[in-house]
């Protein structure tokens, strides 16, 4: 006979045995749902995504939202895509659209990305593996307009942690994306005449989402648009176009850096684009290429050379003929009014919605190390011909080699650096989020701004924390929930850092499920103790920002109540300037100002 131990010990083996058999049974059936889940019927036809590894999260990448703008859909106006029979593959990411090759810390190099193509009309789509109809986030990525794509953009985590739907588009860049010149224009299709498809794509993916996004668990009554650097500038075209009215409900601007130009600009611009696209590839000079354009603009054959030409010519004419230029949105008086943001805002006609804006405290640090060389022609850093602020990236990346100390080697040199990037940040903020909310506040109601702060000194690791900080894009990790930071430098799993990644995607949660940052339903309501984001007021000594940094150890989140203007902006920094040797003054002077944004208004 067996004692009380083995019939316990017989007894727990026929359970387990027992639950294998009904969980053996069961799996079909688990499977059959994740299936079932997993396969969704657009108004073109059906669709198979996948799980995530750790199945919290449903993924369909490459889904078509427009034909494919190639042949004689070049420069036209996106059209819906076409319907298939069958199940789509949705496992794998679309090509990228046109663009240069672009390393990790933005350097347009001389070729062509070999992951890219000109059918590129695509998006990515991420939601939490339950069901229920959930908020839609819908991302337009930066890059200048001219790089960039769905690939960069995880957004599993973002959806998991803030229980929503989150949408990752792609769009035509630079030249295929915006382009405005008489020679493609028929005088009977406003909107391809307009030259901003970039924009149209943008509208078409939004009534992709309008009309499928419930397939997916969506509601297509409550979208919010957000994107950062030239994404932000996208996202408030549709606040301000026409174009944009029904399809989105609330807006997040992170960071924007670009302002709309003119007919006449986005002509003469056209006029440069073509003139540096004959000489690359006719191997002439500056003043051949102008009077080439001009006769073929003459005799006709300027559309047909265009057309003819690969899509690659048109971004490697621009790294071999000098810089590549960003894109930004044409006033062509029917996707853009002619009128800028800020005139249209004031007039009231716009599409009214809750907004956030927001930019970074040292937004310009990101890119001084890509302009570094320029610094040099002043005699800076002032003590080391043999390096310049471009050595800074190499250095970061490769394990202090070359030394930091080497680079910037005198306390000069680093503060010279620090408020190079400290007041051209500065008036960043003032063009791009202050004057903007002002004007915003005076005819709406929540209008939401921050400024971003982790990654400088106290809160970032050295010497990331000097060289590049809250530089531009860095607050992009704490709001998808990433774990790697600005080129992928610094960790974002210290408790300090992890605090304000929560914290940052509560507010934002909750921003998307009702326009107001600080409630959402009763799972998803601001954090025990977190700092109330209260809108911008334009009464002095009233709320304005909220100021998102942390320590080591937890979120050091606050509210500013000091609106930033050109007029404040450029007296804190004659102030500094003043406040050094007369040895270094003109120098002070003159490198602070390389990196100054002046007024687009």
């Amino acid at each position: 006979m067996m004692n009380a131990r083995g019939k316990f010990l017989f007894r727990f083996g026929l359970i387990a045995v027992f639950t294998c058999i009904v969980l053996l049974l069961l799996a079909p059936s688990f499977v059959g749902a994740w299936h079932n889940k997993l396969m969704v019927n657009t108004q073109y036809g059906k669709l198979k995504g996948f799980l995530s590894e750790d199945r919290s999260t449903m993924i369909w990448k490459g889904i078509p939202y427009a034909k494919p703008p190639v042949g004689d859909l070049r420069w036209k106006a996106p059209q819906e895509p076409k319907p298939w029979d069958g199940v789509r593959d949705a496992t794998k990411p679309a090509k990228k659209c046109t663009q240069l090759y672009t390393t990790i810390d933005w350097i347009r190099t001389g070729e062509i990305d070999s992951e890219c193509s000109e059918d590129c009309l695509y998006l990515d789509i991420y939601r939490p593996n339950r069901s229920g109809r959930l908020p839609v986030y819908v991302w337009i990525h930066g890059g200048s307009n001219n790089f960039g794509s769905a690939r960069e953009y995880d957004g599993a985590k973002l959806a998991v942690e803030s229980d929503i739907v989150v949408v990752v588009i792609q769009y035509r860049l630079g030249p295929l994306g915006w382009f405005y010149h008489p020679a493609l224009q028929t005088g009977d299709d406003p909107l391809s005449d307009s030259g901003n498809f970039g924009t149209l794509d943008h509208v078409q993916a939004l009534k992709w989402v309008r009309e499928n996004i419930h397939a997916f668990g969506g509601d297509p009554h409550n979208v919010t648009v957000a994107g950062e650097s030239a994404g932000a500038h996208n996202t408030m075209n549709l606040v301000i176009s026409p174009l944009g009215k029904g399809l989105f409900h609330r807006a997040v601007y992170q960071s924007g850096g670009m302002a709309p130009v003119t007919a006449d600009y986005g002509r003469a611009a056209a006029n440069g684009y073509i003139e540096r696209l004959i000489r690359y590839k006719e191997n002439v000079d500056a003043l051949t290429a102008e009077n080439r354009r001009k006769e073929m603009e003459n005799n006709g054959s300027l559309e047909t050379y265009l057309r003819e030409t690969a899509a690659g010519d048109f971004f490697l004419a621009l790294v071999k003929t000098g810089s590549v230029p960003t894109f930004p949105v044409i006033m062509d008086g029917y996707v853009m009014p002619f009128v800028g943001w800020i005139p249209a805002i004031q007039s009231g006609n716009y599409n009214k919605m809750p907004i956030i804006l927001g930019s970074n405290e040292y937004e310009l640090k990101a890119f001084m190390p890509l302009y570094g060389s320029v610094v040099k022609l002043y005699g800076a850093p002032s003590t080391l011909p043999k390096y310049s602020w471009s050595d800074l990236f190499t250095s970061i990346r490769y394990n202090n080699n070359p030394k930091f100390e080497d680079i910037l080697k005198t306390p000069f040199d680093w503060e010279l650096y620090d408020k190079t990037g400290y007041f051209g940040s500065l008036q960043w903020k003032a063009k791009n989020v202050d004057s903007i909310a002002r004007e915003l506040a005076k005819v709406q109601d929540k209008v939401y701004t921050y400024l971003f702060k982790w990654g400088g000194i106290g809160s970032g690791p050295y010497p990331f924390d000097h060289i590049y900080g809250a530089s531009h894009a860095a607050e992009i990790s704490f709001f998808f929930g990433w774990n790697k930071g600005l080129f992928d430098i610094p960790d974002l799993t210290g408790p300090g850092a992890r605090d304000l990644q929560n914290a940052m995607m509560a507010y934002l949660s909750n921003f998307t499920r009702t326009g107001n940052p600080n409630s959402g339903d009763p799972h998803h309501k601001l954090p025990h103790k977190r700092t109330k984001w209260l809108q911008w007021s334009n009464a002095p000594r009233e709320p304005k920002s909220i100021v998102f940094d942390a320590d080591f150890y937890c979120a050091k989140i606050n509210m500013m109540n000091e609106e930033v203007t050109f007029a404040s902006a450029e007296a804190e920094r004659q102030s500094w300037v003043s406040a050094q040797d007369s040895s270094n003054q003109w120098l002070a002077d003159n490198v602070t100002k390389l990196f100054l944004w002046q007024p687009p208004w």
